[in-house]
């Protein structure tokens, strides 16, 4: 006679894309941000001020902003395979050697673009430049799983580096 093959209860699959307008739902809140080491991810900023002489598109802050990312994501362990500045937010697609190197590499790159975009830092007293949060939402990431999500991923980035021209 054949054995059966045994049932296991149902696992509970977890979300890959946390962050973001995730965070205004409940199920947005809902456990850890997913990091993955052996996929590759996606990564938006977004700010609603960065406009006029703040936009990420302006000539000198666009170069700036690209030498911010290059800087820090080779200090902390990340490849960017590629990325994408539309003005007022930025879409990379990255590649982490190790855990610890994103939670470095996101605080490192929020603080210091908006820091270079606005002129402003904690020890310069320009309350009336900025009174509300530069970053709209937390960064937004999601695992690109297989190579069908990636190739489309591919294909967004650079959808939105022609948008952002």
């Amino acid at each position: 006679m054949k054995s059966k093959q045994l049932t296991f209860p149902k696992l509970k699959k977890s979300s890959t894309a946390y962050g973001g307008v995730l965070r205004n739902t409940r199920k947005g809140r809902s456990g850890p941000r997913p990091l993955a080491v052996r996929h590759s991810m996606h990564l938006v900023l977004r700010s609603s001020q960065a406009k006029g002489a703040w936009s990420f598109r302006r000539q000198g802050n666009a170069r700036r902003i690209d030498a911010i990312i290059k800087k820090f994501a080779a200090k902390n362990g990340i490849h960017i395979h590629s990325s994408a500045n539309v003005g007022n937010h930025l879409h990379l697609h990255i590649q982490l050697r190790y855990r610890q190197g994103y939670t470095r590499f996101i605080r490192a790159i929020s603080s210091a673009i908006a820091i270079m975009v606005t002129g402003r830092s904690r020890w310069k007293n320009n309350a009336t430049k900025m009174a509300r949060k530069f970053w709209d939402h937390r960064p937004f990431t999601r695992v690109v799983f297989g190579s069908d999500a990636f190739r489309r991923l591919v294909r967004y980035i650079k959808i939105n580096q022609l948008e952002g021209f």
